[in-house]
């Protein structure tokens, strides 16, 4: 299995717009970083289920990744003649489960809802299964309808989390 990073690819939105889908590099740190911060304070809270912004140590180490242990792809379009970040979904095996990756993905806000999310997550699912992942899971709030609706359309398995009501669990076999 390669930890070489998947290729670049590019997929036409129902708005016409092209979107390239490649994988992050370290040199994205400003994008990611424009990216963070230009979400809406609802979606930054979906995403780490809770109020704080990451910080720039936090965002190099989502930009400068390990592809031996853990894949991140980036949604991008061109817009005023440069690169801007529209969404990135990432997973990161777990070593303590053998087979078994954490994913998460997060949408700029004007771009939920317009089927990006499903080729994202489609195309990090198709990775993870080229790279020997056998199960995705993660958590999200029970409260965030757009991930559960997504998570549900990929065929993921649903469970409320035991130890919280707040929170649902997703599952999904390779």
């Amino acid at each position: 299995m390669s930890a070489l990073p998947p290729k670049p690819e590019t997929w036409t939105a129902p708005n016409g717009k092209q979107v390239t889908i490649r994988p992050i590099r370290a040199a994205d740190f400003e994008l990611e970083k424009a990216f963070v911060s230009g979400l809406s304070p609802a979606t930054g809270y979906q995403r780490l289920m809770s109020a704080r912004r990451p910080s720039d140590d936090e965002l190099r180490r989502f930009t400068d990744i390990d592809y031996e242990h853990e894949l991140a792809l980036i949604a991008t379009v061109i817009m005023d003649g440069k690169d801007r970040q529209i969404g990135v979904a990432r997973y990161v095996k777990d070593e303590r489960s053998p087979g078994e990756a954490e994913f998460a993905i997060v949408l700029a806000d004007e771009w939920q809802h317009c089927g990006l999310g499903t080729k994202l997550l489609g195309t990090l699912v198709d990775a993870a299964r080229a790279r020997g992942v056998r199960r995705l899971v993660a958590t999200t709030l029970s409260a965030n309808n757009g991930m559960l609706a997504l998570a549900r359309r990929m065929g993921f398995r649903l469970a409320l989390n035991p130890a919280s009501a707040t929170i649902t669990d997703l599952m999904l076999d390779l």
